[in-house]
């Protein structure tokens, strides 16, 4: 079992107080109850409070406590590197038109919340760049570009020149770079977002794990161990960590754990020199390779480590020598921060909205994209449920979750595909094709 470090994080000692959110006491009732509070549960309860829906939010720790509020916090308007506009579309037809449109808004849905409720979380809309790795993936860059500017959207495609001066670092073929994309303090977000959501009106119960959804009537009861909430519908917004709450849900992703890092704080001039820009970027490797800022001058970065005891040491050392290898002018230095968290993969890599019965619903699947998607996705569930939008309007299909073949053995499968991925990686920016 992974070691707990929500507490360890470089955004836990940074980010401000949480608000308020006593644990759930007692019998309510709402047109709507909500069981997780990462991004995608506040998101969708604001909106949902403010068309004038009672809401109830009830969350097993605290608002942020998942993956929303220990991830690298990059907003990025894309989905995986291989899902383009035009991948989408052949996947979901008119659906997928409609994800692929909510996606290229998904960063300034973002950075415009943050703007209007005033959420303090070192928000930086600076771009967020991709670079290429290999010749092959930077003509796969290119296309994506038309692809966008084929629905509107103005992505650029930057030289290797450019590339090299804007990220400060490496031998890349170029790089996409979406203005619209940028980096925050994620559970500062989380934060914010759950003390906008409470003065729209929405009810939020943290220390309030929930031990069983049952049918009552016409709708739901949503019991905990000191309560419960009785509503007309039901979403899971609880990702990765559904556990035994639902298991056809918890059968229908892969749960994958990745570790962060943040170093000591960094010079001036290596501020100057790398990622001058602020940009945040995420390479095109298999086992991306991606890099920030944070907002008290440490460089960000992580992924995938095999499993096994003293993992969080193991990180450590694992991803300041994949620093070290990328930009060896750094030197020696330290990890201030090491922590980790459980994202939810799918087959295809593409989110989930799934009907689990009549009136309870479930969402997963962010696929390491977690911000912007699922601040722009609890938008649109909010608007389902209020009628603001109709149902063969909405940009995921709504059907029944389905199993990962193998599902137990699946579970491994990221462990087994790291040492392959890095090796596939490493032959590819050696050849340079």
């Amino acid at each position: 079992m992974a070691t707990e470090t929500f507490q360890r994080s470089l955004w836990s000692s940074l980010a401000p107080p949480a608000p308020r959110t006593p644990p759930l006491s007692g019998s309510g009732k709402a047109d709507v109850a909500i069981v997780g509070a990462g991004f995608l549960g506040l998101s969708t309860a604001l909106h949902l409070a403010e068309s004038g829906a009672s809401v109830v939010l009830l969350e097993a720790e605290e608002p942020g406590f998942g993956a929303s509020g220990r991830n690298t916090g990059f907003v990025v308007p894309s989905l995986r590197t291989s899902l383009g506009p035009t991948d989408i579309r052949d996947r979901l037809g008119e659906h997928g038109e409609r994800l692929t449109a909510l996606v290229g808004q998904s960063g300034d849905i973002v950075f415009d919340l943050i703007r209007r409720h005033g959420i303090a979380c070192s928000a930086e809309q600076t771009g967020w760049m991709q670079p290429a790795h290999s010749a092959t993936m930077m003509r796969v860059l290119e296309a994506r570009q038309g692809d966008w500017a084929a629905r509107g959207r103005s992505v650029l495609i930057l030289d290797a020149a450019e590339t090299k001066r804007r990220a400060g670092f490496g031998s890349y073929h170029g790089a996409l770079l979406d203005p619209t994309g940028g980096q925050i303090n994620p559970l500062a977000y989380a934060r914010g977002l759950a003390t906008a959501a409470l003065a729209a009106g929405a009810v939020i119960h943290a220390a309030s794990r929930v031990i069983a959804i049952d049918r009552q009537g016409e709708g739901w009861r949503v019991r905990t161990a000191s309560g419960e909430i009785r509503a007309g519908r039901v979403l899971l917004t609880t990702n990765a960590l559904v556990g035994c709450l639902n298991p056809a849900m918890a059968s229908s992703v892969i749960p994958v754990l990745v570790h962060q890092i943040a170093t000591e704080p960094l010079s001036e001039d290596l501020r100057r020199d790398i990622l001058p820009g602020r940009s945040p970027l995420a390479d095109t490797r298999r086992h991306t390779f991606a890099l920030r800022w944070s907002p008290d001058g440490r460089l960000v970065t992580g992924g995938m480590v095999l499993p096994g005891p003293a993992s969080l040491a193991r990180a450590s050392r694992a991803f300041l020598k994949r620093l070290r290898h990328f930009l060896p002018g750094l030197g020696t230095m330290r990890a201030d921060f090491v922590w980790n968290g459980v994202i939810a993969a799918t087959l295809d890599q593409m989110p989930r909205f799934v009907e689990l019965a009549p009136g309870l619903d479930g969402a997963i699947g962010c696929n390491g994209r977690g911000v912007a998607l699922t601040t722009a996705l609890g938008r649109e569930i909010a608007g389902l449920y209020a009628g603001r939008i109709a149902a063969d309007a909405f940009p995921l299909p709504h059907g029944r979750p389905e199993a990962v073949p193998g599902h137990f053995l699946a579970r491994h499968g990221p462990a087994l595909w790291l040492p392959w991925s890095n090796w596939r990686d490493h032959l590819e920016s050696a050849r340079g094709n």
